[in-house]
């Protein structure tokens, strides 16, 4: 194969693992807004870390979780809150290993009565074909409530009215059977 054509099967496959880094970051967002918590587990390293900072929002703590049972009460206690998720400037740096990416996010939640927002970081590792998060740091560093005379609007489920429940479209990578 020639130098040239090389090269554009490495970048043709770092953009795919690109795309895949954004497809696990979404996924994650739908699980928890969806109260998916098995899923959304799912989508960490067995040892992964996680870092939630100035959590709970506005005390100046810091959590720090390490394995998916360390990680579970949080997802688990996240559950009947009814939050979305919106993400925007996802960055996703996959390094020249082709089997670990660097991810970065601004994110804005909107819950009963308030919205926040912070920065998503985060390492991912390939494993067994899919990207999955291996640190993950939640820094939640802004955000104002809503006076609570005015009734909620956030009161349907995630699911609510959609194709799949809630959950979100999934990266299918093509085949590399030629």
């Amino acid at each position: 194969m020639s130098d040239l054509l090389e090269d554009l099967v490495a970048r043709v496959e770092r953009i795919e693992a690109k795309e895949a880094c954004i497809s696990t970051f979404n996924e994650y967002l739908h699980y928890l807004d969806g109260e998916f918590v098995e899923d959304l587990l799912a989508l960490f390293v067995g040892d992964a870390h996680l870092e939630v900072m100035n959590y709970p929002p506005g005390t100046g703590e810091n959590l720090d979780c390490r394995g998916r049972e360390e990680i579970r009460p949080i997802y688990e206690d996240h559950r009947g809150i009814m939050t979305r998720h919106h993400s925007a400037n996802v960055t996703v740096n996959v390094r020249s290993d082709g089997k670990t990416a660097d991810m970065s996010a601004y994110f804005l939640t909107s819950i009963h009565y308030a919205v926040t927002g912070g920065i998503y970081e985060a390492t991912l590792v390939l494993e067994e074909g899919k990207w999955l998060f291996s640190w993950l740091r939640i820094s939640s560093t802004w955000g104002w409530m809503v006076l609570q005379e005015h009734p909620p609007f956030l009161s349907d489920s995630l699911g609510a009215g959609t194709l799949r429940q809630g959950r979100p479209v999934l990266y299918e990578p093509p085949s590399h059977d030629a």
